[in-house]
């Protein structure tokens, strides 16, 4: 991948989360849901993603090794909310703006965007660029959810 590819996926990204912040600044009490999540539980799942992608990227980065994430993708999610419990929409703005900057620089620090930087409970491997790839994705897939 070259540098001008990691660039994409990261100006993707950033898309992706400021048309989420516009969604979330817009309708912080709203009463759409994506099965049982509200918006606010929506974008802590979202949030705890960027920081476990931060993470892997950071550790690979260093010559360390791939994020291990041991329980579900249900449970993790679970655990996300829980996490950011007492912190209303407007917070978790607050707190998405530094993790949004701290992604993109651990992207760009990354020394090979194909190297695998997340290894889901069951095995599943993602790089750097198929997790900026997913983010991106999975943030307008949100959006769109919450908006219908």
């Amino acid at each position: 991948m070259t540098e001008k590819n990691i660039e994409t996926l990261i100006s993707s990204v950033e898309d992706a989360v400021q048309s989420a912040v516009t969604f979330f600044e817009a309708n912080a009490e709203s009463e759409s849901r994506i099965g049982l999540w509200t918006p606010r539980e929506c974008l802590c799942h979202m949030i705890y993603w960027h920081q476990a992608t931060i993470e892997g990227m950071t550790s690979v980065a260093a010559g360390g090794e791939a994020l291990h994430i041991h329980a579900s993708s249900d449970e993790m999610n679970a655990r996300s909310v829980g996490r950011q419990a007492g912190k209303d929409v407007g917070q978790l703005l607050e707190l998405l703006t530094p993790i949004q900057e701290s992604l993109v620089s651990a992207a760009r620090s990354l020394p090979d965007a194909n190297a695998v930087v997340l290894i889901n409970s069951s095995g599943s491997e993602m790089s750097g660029a198929q997790r900026l790839e997913r983010i991106a994705t999975h943030w307008n897939e949100h959006i769109k959810e919450l908006q219908a």
